[in-house]
């Protein structure tokens, strides 16, 4: 029974240790209104806080806020585009080939996007 805490602690280590990391600069790839678009994010993770700025062409870069938990990650940020205030944000996983994949939400309407590490 003295073994049961040990192996619980070791286990639970282990499977912290396997938490993504998605710290890093990432391209984004997405269409809004049929016309392909390229974010770059920089994400910055410290624990399950993610902080950092997203860049779409054209545009300049916005910080963003979010959280990572598991393999799973949430951030968002504020934008104006053509004069314009709008809403960014993404819900992703990071999949076991290195890449990011999920649900852009450009003021609430989805699109699908993935990135790759840069």
């Amino acid at each position: 029974m003295r073994l049961i805490g040990p192996l619980l602690v070791a286990a639970l280590a282990a499977n912290a240790a396997f938490a993504a990391d998605v710290t890093g600069e990432w391209r984004l790839q997405s269409s809004v209104n049929g016309n392909p678009v390229t974010i770059v994010c920089t994400l910055v993770q410290e624990g399950d806080t993610l902080l950092g700025t997203c860049k779409p062409d054209g545009i300049p870069p916005s910080p963003l806020a979010g959280s990572v938990s598991g393999e799973r990650a949430k951030w968002g940020y504020d934008v104006v585009f053509n004069g314009n205030p709008g809403r960014v944000d993404y819900e992703a996983e990071l999949g076991a080939d290195g890449r990011l994949k999920g649900t852009m939400y450009l003021s609430g309407n989805p699109t699908p996007f993935t990135a790759e590490k840069q």
